[in-house]
């Protein structure tokens, strides 16, 4: 999961019932990123991702391998690719359009904020009014289009 993923998923209020949901492994960088980076700064969001990673439920794996150059992608980005890239992973999680497009072209299941929530719904971890709830207090941080979209999946659900 990248950094932009995992802190739309805190400011939701989404993040807990994620990381209980499916296992969330994130690199060293997006650690620095979300809580090294911020510490004393006094937000919210840090303080939660910090206690999940101290209590294991968000591993932190180190940065260990290249990605191939044909994959033009920053440096937190190179973290969360190369860490899917070394295998075990059903997915990357990230909410950076530009990423998932190089994503997409790479053929690499992707999921967003919004689709972790959904995840939770269809695997019933919560019910359908929990996750447009959750939904909702996502939609100031997506895009119109991922929320409309998921809201319209959901509504169309039992």
């Amino acid at each position: 999961m990248d950094s932009d993923c995992l802190v739309k998923l805190a400011k939701a209020g989404a993040k807990e019932f994620v990381v209980g949901a499916m296992t969330v492994h994130i690199p060293d960088r997006v650690k620095r990123e979300v809580v090294d980076e911020v510490r004393g700064r006094h937000y919210q969001d840090a303080v939660v991702i910090e206690d999940n990673i101290d209590q294991g439920r968000i591993g932190i794996i180190a940065h260990q391998k290249k990605i191939p150059s044909t994959i033009p992608v920053l440096k937190g980005e190179s973290e969360v690719m190369s860490l899917y890239l070394r295998g075990g992973y059903d997915a990357v999680a990230s909410d950076d359009r530009r990423f998932l497009r190089k994503l997409e072209a790479e053929k690499i299941p992707y999921l967003t904020p919004a689709s972790c929530i959904i995840y939770l719904y269809r695997n019933k971890r919560l019910g359908k009014t929990a996750v447009l709830d959750l939904l909702d207090a996502l939609q100031h941080f997506i895009s119109n289009d991922e929320y409309a979209i998921a809201r319209f999946y959901m509504e169309g659900q039992k």
